[in-house]
């Protein structure tokens, strides 16, 4: 009974400072941003990607990263996705200036993954559109351009455990509207990847219509929990 009126107290308490002083972390509780700073700079970068040119800033299977990613699609609270993408944004820069290399384009053009259209209505939002405008922030020469439409339905990917069914499950489901320039680097974003079919299918869609340099980038990748 003890520990139970602890615990309420604990709760009321934390509310309490919430209304008072705004929010806290999501992982020490300390009054301030949605992640503060010392539990942010823990969260290690990812180095692990499955395919050429398709990265995943961190871990799923991160505690910290799976509650964002959970949050900003569920929840409506984007506040702890958008901590984790600012940091990323220098690992970002980096892998955007290998391509830069065999390019010169304009602008970067940042192309969030599309959802089929009942998906964004139920949901209100794209989630992939929010992280790419979090990722292209403060990266220089660039631009989210939604150019990417998803015009079937299909069963959400985490419902489907092979990755051939994954892949079958999303072939030939998106579309390019508008032109695109061979010149340009288009980086593709999405909040997970895990084994890369969505990526494939919005490069296959890309590339069918012209573009050349293309660089898939999710806020998290979740190879390991597969």
């Amino acid at each position: 009974m003890k520990t139970n009126l602890i615990t309420i107290h604990s709760a009321i308490w934390r509310n309490i400072k919430r209304l008072l002083f705004g929010g806290s972390c999501a992982s020490c509780g300390a009054i301030g941003p949605a992640i503060c700073r010392p539990c942010l700079a823990s969260i290690p970068l990812s180095s692990i990607t499955e395919h050429d040119g398709i990265y995943g800033i961190y871990n799923y299977g991160h505690p910290l990263v799976s509650h964002a990613v959970w949050n900003l699609k569920y929840s409506h609270r984007g506040q702890e996705a958008k901590l984790l993408a600012e940091k990323g944004q220098e690992t970002i820069t980096d892998i955007i200036s290998e391509q830069l290399q065999s390019a010169t384009p304009e602008k970067v053009i940042f192309v969030p993954i599309p959802q089929y259209r009942k998906k964004t209505q139920s949901r209100g939002f794209n989630q992939s559109f929010l992280i790419a405008r979090w990722f292209a922030k403060e990266v220089e020469m660039t631009e989210v351009r939604d150019i990417l439409e998803k015009y079937k339905e299909t069963l959400p990917q985490s419902h489907i455990s092979s990755k051939e069914g994954r892949i079958k499950n999303i072939h030939n489901t998106m579309r390019v509207r508008g032109n695109i320039n061979s010149k340009q680097i288009y980086v593709i974003v999405d909040d997970v990847t895990t084994t890369g079919a969505t990526f494939l299918e919005a490069m296959r869609a890309l590339k069918s219509v012209g573009a050349k340099h293309i660089i898939c980038i999710a806020l998290a990748h979740g190879y390991k929990r597969r």
